[in-house]
């Protein structure tokens, strides 16, 4: 591709020329205008999971759970989850929910459940009615076995109710109630049920809070004396008491850095550092991120050179773009522009849906690695093969030169 002579009087930077290498003009043309973007849907996370408690019909794992998600409690299982704004969602056994994409909703298909939503105001939804609650609402149904008469029970406190069903809406605060059916006005209960006493799993959830404190400590104290593997059993044993307890993967990351396991510390790291950023800052994780995710890609990248032959005959991973740092053909006092126009190319490209970009950092030590030097990478052919060693689709390379 040719570029045209560039104009005495144009600004800075006008005449930077761009060789897009894989036609990749159309394809970001079309990608950058969709009709319309999808709501993001409302994020959960398992903060604990005690007896059998499943996700999508799998043993619950620690962490994010999947948009959509059933989670359902077996007999002896109760389950926290809590949402990304704050609301806290209590399972008691023999439940199951489902997690709407809808903002501030749950489908109740079974059971009951415990919802802390604060001011927000959050929506129940079960077979032709729901709940609409702010505060503390409490729901647990009556069925086969049940003592009492049968129907959905429930109290609300530190808010207010709207209960919404077929012949209309009842609004209740600081209210006991049982509502028999989907087509029956609720009945208002002088006091609250045993049903919804909670003083049992309330003892439990107390011991098991001791039962971590302490475990947690058992393991502190094992990763100052030295004592790794004692530090990661008590860690684990954490983890599979209490999932949402932020700690354990920042020790678990300086676990593996002890030996040396490096991969696996960075990803237990970020991990810390997205569930606790400001505990993160203040432990310098971040520094630490920093100096392990630049060891890592010099690592990746020293194995990708040393072995180009197998790399480059491999296929590029799908919907891939590198960007490089553009050429200085001009001036040498404008020579960070080089990085600059990419780094501005890299920001609009990221906002492409469907296209991931490769990290400068990489794209970067490649070049070096390889020994194209700066001079070689507005060549088509060093493009190429600098392309290749990233498994990229597409490479985005360039020259500019500026006139005073």
């Amino acid at each position: 591709m040719n570029c045209p002579k560039p104009s005495r009087s144009s600004p800075l930077a006008r005449a930077a020329c761009l060789c897009l290498l894989g036609a990749l003009a159309g394809p970001i043309a079309q990608a950058q205008a969709p009709a319309s973007s999808p709501a993001a849907p409302q994020e959960f996370r398992l903060v604990q999971a005690l007896g059998d408690v499943r996700v999508n019909g799998s043993a619950a794992q620690a962490g994010p759970l999947p948009a959509g998600a059933r989670v359902q409690t077996g007999v002896d299982g109760r389950a926290q989850l809590r949402s990304a704004s704050g609301a806290l969602l209590a399972l008691p056994g023999g439940s199951e929910v489902q997690l709407a994409d809808t903002a501030n909703t749950v489908v109740l298909a079974a059971g009951g459940l415990r919802l802390s939503s604060g001011a927000a105001e959050w929506r129940v939804n079960m077979p032709e009615r729901s709940i609409r609650s702010k505060g503390y609402l409490k729901l647990q149904a009556c069925g086969a076995g049940c003592a009492l008469p049968p129907g959905l029970y429930g109290r609300t406190a530190q808010g207010e109710a709207v209960l919404e069903y077929q012949g209309g809406r009842s609004v209740l605060r600081t209210r006991s109630f049982r509502w028999a059916d989907a087509r029956s006005r609720p009945e208002v209960l002088p006091a609250q049920p045993a049903l919804l006493d909670d003083l049992s799993n309330q003892a439990d959830a107390t011991r098991v809070r001791a039962e971590v404190a302490a475990t947690l400590k058992t393991g502190v104290e094992a990763f100052r004396d030295a004592q790794y593997a004692a530090a990661q059993q008590a860690f684990e044993r954490v983890r599979a008491l209490a999932p949402g307890e932020t700690l354990v993967p920042y020790y678990l990351g300086l676990i593996a850095l002890r030996r040396e396991d490096n991969a696996n510390a960075l990803l237990l790291l970020q991990q810390y550092a997205r569930e606790d950023p400001e505990g993160a800052a203040s432990r310098d994780v971040p520094q630490t991120l920093t100096l392990l995710s630049s060891a890592q890609l010099q690592q990746e990248v020293a194995s990708a050179v040393a072995r180009e032959t197998e790399v480059v005959g491999s296929p590029p991973e799908p919907g891939s773009i590198a960007v490089q740092a553009f050429v200085n053909k001009g001036d040498a006092d404008f020579r960070a522009l080089a990085k600059g126009l990419a780094a501005m190319i890299i920001a609009d490209l990221s906002k492409v849906p469907g296209l991931k970009v490769l990290e400068r950092e990489k794209v970067q030590l490649l070049v070096n690695e390889a020994k194209l030097g700066d001079s070689g990478l507005a060549d088509t052919a060093s493009a190429v093969r600098s392309g290749r060693l990233m498994r990229a689709e597409k490479v985005v390379v360039g020259n500019f030169e500026v006139q005073q």
